[in-house]
Parts: structure tokens; sequence; C-alpha cells
């Protein structure tokens, strides 16, 4: 047996986001084969995986014959998320993606391996994408938008050409972002915002047109 073929992939978490996550997975052909979850009951099935334990359990694993996914998703704050991602990248695990069948991406898109690209989302040419990126069902990214670390794209969310998305931002569902803006890091744009100018790193926006929060 190869060394690529004993590796095993675990669900880290599998509340709605994992769940979503997971779902995708099982589209696509491919197997997890477990899923790790402090707030499951051991031996619990979810769509015919087995929650195999908690962080207890995780921290038996062996990191160079073990890759994460991580499924936590993110309503804003993405601390716990990106806290999760670092934590165990430091440890030495490495974190696969997931993209839907139902996805598109667009040619010459650089879409790091950790991302998630889920059931509906569209990456026109030229996309970049991060580590530990969301971009979730139904969202619209346009040509040349550049989406940095640990940026959560929400469903429905349009984000048009051009658009520069900073470290840790969160795009809320059904908001849109016009051509050539810049979303600072961390910034929180709020579902349904219309944003036409540059937003600060650490703001919250919301509405139409959107204004920052005081």
């Amino acid at each position: 047996m190869s060394e690529k073929s004993s590796i095993k992939t675990y669900l880290v978490a599998c509340g709605g986001h994992g769940r979503v996550l997971l779902d995708s997975v099982l589209a696509s052909g491919k197997t997890i084969d477990g899923i790790i979850d402090s707030q499951l009951e051991r031996g619990a099935n979810i769509f015919g995986v087995e929650v195999l334990g908690d962080d207890q359990y995780l921290a038996t694993l062996d990191p160079h014959l073990s890759t994460l996914i991580n499924g936590l998703g993110s309503t804003g704050d993405s601390k716990n998320r990106i806290n999760l991602f670092d934590r165990f990248s430091k440890l030495g695990f490495k974190f696969v993606g997931v993209t839907h069948p139902a996805a598109s991406i667009g040619a010459e898109c650089k879409v790091n391996e950790s991302a998630q690209i889920l059931a509906g989302a569209v990456l026109q040419n030229r996309v970049e994408v991060g580590r530990n990126v969301v971009v979730n069902t139904r969202a619209s990214v346009d040509h040349d938008v550049v989406l940095a670390d640990h940026v959560v794209v929400s469903p429905g969310a349009i984000i048009s050409g051009a658009v520069k998305v900073g470290r840790g931002a969160f795009v809320g569902a059904g908001a849109v972002i016009i051509q050539g803006i810049e979303i600072g890091e961390y910034c929180i744009i709020g579902a349904g915002a219309v944003v036409r100018h540059n937003t600060k790193p650490n703001t919250t926006v919301v509405g139409n047109p959107a204004a920052q929060l005081e």
C-alpha cells in the first residue's frame, strides 16, 4: 500500500456548515474516514460517516497520515474557524479543501488546496482564492477577484470583477460588492449590503449604500 493511499481524511466539526461539506464530499464521489466533534455522541452516524470522538481523539492522530477538513462555519466573526486552522496547521496537519461538483471554476483560477467551494458557486477566470477560504452556496465571484486567507463568502453574495477582499473578511448573504473595491482585513459586510466604496480593516458595514457602523 502506498503512503498516499494510507492517508485518512477527517472532518473536524460537523454542525450546519460541516454537514454541507460532508454532503459536498460525498456528492463528489470521495470519502471521509470519520468525524471529530465534541458536541456529537461518539458512534453517531451522519450521512453514513461515523463520529469517532472529540479533540482527545484528534490528538492521537499522526499528522503525516491524516488530513483534516475545517468544518467550522462563520456568521461574521471567523475567529474560531481561523484558530482551528492555525492551531492544527502548526502541529503539522494538512487541511484539504472541498469542491462541490456543481461549482463552476473558470480558466486560470488559483484556488488554494484548503479552500471550500460549495454547490452553485461560480468563480470566473483568474480568481485567486487563499487558504481556508469558503465560497458558499450560489455565491458569485467575478474575474480577477482576490480572496485572501480565511475569507468567508456567504450564500448568494455577489463580488464583481477585480475586487480585493482582505484576510479574514466576511461577506454576508446576498451582499453585493461593486467592481474594483478593496475590502479591509477582518471587515464584516452585513447581509444584503451594497458596497460601493473601499472599506477599512476591522469594521462592519451594512445597508444600501453600505455604511460603517460606529
